[in-house]
């Protein structure tokens, strides 16, 4: 599987570990996707994805697209801060939410199983 980061570099976690992560999440998921790219945006650059492509003139924290996940890096450092936890693993929560989005599943449309395996595949890849 081919990954490819571009944008924002992430504190405490490289490009290589991402694209790791990526592919172990692949794998909890027992999803396969041959090529995806992971892109970290700031907020206005979200926000225009996200009033283009959702009709939502606000900033968001993940959009999946066919062959790339779109992060904002500052709506996941709130996140993070919100949450107690470090940036990285914000990003790494991002990243399971965005590839089961990229394999297909869709949280606003189903009955709940996305939202259950993505509790799995946190387990699975020591994010519990």
């Amino acid at each position: 599987m081919k990954v490819e980061i571009g944008g924002t570099a992430v504190s405490r976690l490289s490009r290589r570990e991402i694209a790791a992560f990526v592919r172990s999440v692949l794998r909890a998921a027992r999803g396969n996707i041959a090529e995806l790219s992971i892109a970290f945006v700031d907020d206005a650059t979200m926000r225009a994805l996200n009033r283009q492509f959702r009709r939502k003139d606000k900033t968001t924290d993940v959009l999946t697209f066919p062959d790339e996940i779109v992060i904002s890096i500052e709506q996941a450092r709130r996140q993070a801060r919100d949450e107690k936890h470090s940036l990285a693993t914000e990003v790494r929560y991002l990243i399971v939410h965005g590839v089961l989005h990229a394999l297909g599943y869709d949280h606003e449309n189903d009955e709940g199983e996305m939202n259950e395996l993505e509790l799995r595949v946190r387990r699975r890849v020591g994010l519990a």
